[in-house]
Parts: C-alpha cells; sequence; structure tokens
C-alpha cells in the first residue's frame, strides 16, 4: 500500500481515493474470475450482478449526500419499502399517478427528516431510525402485513413495468441507463447553488454557518433527495419482482452506508465522491457473488462481508494517513 501511495502522491486527493478502491474492487473481481473458473466473467452472470444492485445504487447515491453533510439516513429501508407498496395499491389510477403518491410519501418521510435534523438538531441516528419504525409499521398496515400485487381496484401492473427491469437498449440493460442517468442528476446537482454547498457545510458546519452558507436549506435538501431516491428505488422493485413488498429493504441502511463507507466517504462527514460509491455498490455486490459462487453458507456470508467492509474501510482511510 504504501508503494501504491508514493505513486499516488502526485494525483489530487479525490482521485488518488478512488484509484485505491477501484484497485481493491479489480482484485475482487480477480479473485472472483479464479475461484470461479470464469464462471464470474460470463455475461450472464455480470447481467445479473448489474440488475440486481441499480436499487443499491440510486439509493446510496441520496445516503452519500447525506453522510457528506455529517449525516446519516437509516429510513431509507422503509421509504423504499412503503413506496413499493404505495404505487401497487395505487396502480388503479395509472402508473404516473401511484409513482406520484409514493413520491409524495417518500418527500414527507425526506421533509420530516430534514426538519427534525436541521431545525429541532436533534441527532440524525435518532430522527432516521424512529422514521425506519414509524415506516415499516405504515407499509404493513396499507399492505395488510404481507406482499401486495395489484391495486384496490384490483387493478395489475401493466407488462411493460414488469418487463422494463430485464429489457435493454442497444445492448445496454435497462437497470444499468437508470443507474447512469441518476449518477449523471446528482453530479449535476452538486454543481448547483445549493449543491456546490454541501461538502463546506458537512466538512465544518460552524465555519460553513458564520461564512453565510445556506446551512439549513443544504440540510434538509439532502434528506429530500435521498427521500425521493428512495421512491425510485421503489418503483425499480416493483418492476423487477412485479410486487410491493413492506418487508423489503431491511438491509439497505447497513448496506448503503457500507457502500458510501467503502467508496471513501468519512461518517464524521465532508468527504465523499460519487464515483466511490458506485464503486463501493459493485464491491460490495461482487462479493456477495463470490460468495454465493462458492456456496458460502447464508450464515457466514454477513461475517465474511463484515471483515471485507472493515479492510476496504481500513485501507481507504489510510490516506488520511499519508
Amino acid at each position: 500500500m504504501e508503494a501504491v501511495n508514493r505513486r499516488l502522491s502526485g494525483v489530487n486527493f479525490e482521485t488518488r481515493a478512488v484509484l485505491k478502491i477501484l484497485a481493491i474492487l479489480l482484485g475482487l473481481m480477480a479473485l472472483a474470475s479464479i475461484v470461479s473458473q470464469g464462471v464470474f466473467l460470463q455475461p450472464g452472470n455480470l447481467l445479473n450482478l448489474v440488475n440486481q444492485n441499480a436499487m443499491l445504487t440510486i439509493v446510496a447515491l441520496g445516503q452519500l449526500l447525506v453522510i457528506v453533510t455529517g449525516g446519516i439516513d437509516l429510513s431509507v429501508g422503509s421509504i423504499l419499502a412503503i413506496s413499493s407498496v404505495a404505487i401497487v395499491l395505487f396502480q388503479d389510477y395509472g402508473l404516473f399517478p401511484a409513482f406520484l403518491v409514493a413520491l409524495g410519501i417518500a418527500l414527507l418521510f425526506g421533509l420530516t427528516n430534514g426538519f427534525l435534523v436541521t431545525y429541532l438538531r436533534l441527532p440524525a441516528f435518532v430522527v432516521t431510525l424512529a422514521t425506519l419504525q414509524i415506516g415499516s409499521s405504515i407499509a404493513k398496515v396499507l399492505s395488510g402485513g404481507g406482499a401486495v400485487y395489484t391495486g384496490y381496484e384490483g387493478a395489475g401492473l401493466p407488462e411493460g413495468l414488469t418487463e422494463f427491469y430485464k429489457g435493454s437498449m442497444s445492448g445496454i440493460p435497462n437497470p444499468l441507463i437508470i443507474c447512469v442517468l441518476f449518477l449523471g442528476v446528482i453530479a449535476l446537482y452538486l454543481r448547483t447553488s445549493t449543491g456546490h454547498f454541501t461538502f463546506p457545510v458537512g466538512g465544518n458546519l460552524r465555519a460553513a454557518f458564520l461564512s453565510g452558507l445556506p446551512v439549513k436549506r443544504v440540510s434538509m435538501a439532502v434528506y429530500m433527495i435521498s427521500a425521493a431516491l428512495c421512491a425510485v428505488g421503489g418503483l425499480l422493485f416493483v418492476s423487477r419482482v412485479g410486487m410491493g413488498d413492506p418487508q423489503t429493504g431491511t438491509y439497505l441502511p447497513l448496506d448503503s452506508i457500507a457502500a458510501v463507507s467503502i467508496g471513501g466517504a468519512s461518517l464524521s462527514g465532508g468527504v465523499g465522491t460519487i464515483a466511490g460509491t458506485f464503486i463501493g455498490v459493485i464491491i460490495l455486490s461482487v462479493l456477495n457473488n463470490i460468495m454465493n459462487l462458492l456456496g458460502v453458507p447464508p450464515t457466514l456470508q454477513p461475517a465474511i462481508k463484515g471483515v471485507v467492509i472493515l479492510l476496504a474501510v481500513y485501507l481507504n482511510s489510510a490516506r488520511k494517513v499519508n
């Protein structure tokens, strides 16, 4: 690692971090190819890898913005779950109105999180843990406790939606196109007047406030965006499995935080990159794929994932010492 640091000493801070994470990803992919005897690199397996993680990528982008400001959003799983349920239940009125209902519910949660954290100055961990529980309960009440497949009046999901997740455009899988689209959207947001101040606010809140930066507006915005992206994730989930599920998203808060952390973001705020977050998602997915290909028992997979996450975060944090 010291040799790598010396070679990258002339590269800027963020690029250096992303290159290190990319090196970890390439190493994992090489290992996956070896242990699977080439199965990992087969087009079908790589396509499945992309399809399975589009939802996590989009949610992790919202989590990145929150973490960069020094916050955390544990409610992403329940917001996605309630969004998926709302989309199916309100399908009688058409897909677009149903999504607008889901988006409205998600934004209400984002507004609540942002207000309690920003204006009442309650800890983000406690606030989003509470809204996680509230959202989960509401999703179960709306769905009757189980998965839902049709709307209130019996309307089913349009075939175009359920086929979208499996489809492609010019040979590029639709889920990958959606991921790239939202990667670009978040990159553009960070260039807006509000998004531009996300990093200074997270880096030093007091200095940002004294400098006259719109601290409250920035903090509110990241929770709202995180919630909105969860609604998009809910739509992708419905497209993929053809139902709304109040139980989905259980591990989404931890996986999204892990992806952002592996991707180089600091949980204390002020540091993080879009590219690093995307690579972090891929690292998690490759790790899961390796364990499945090797037939690792499900009871051992969380422990192995935890060790790799700790190792990746440790290697990434070494840049602060050098």
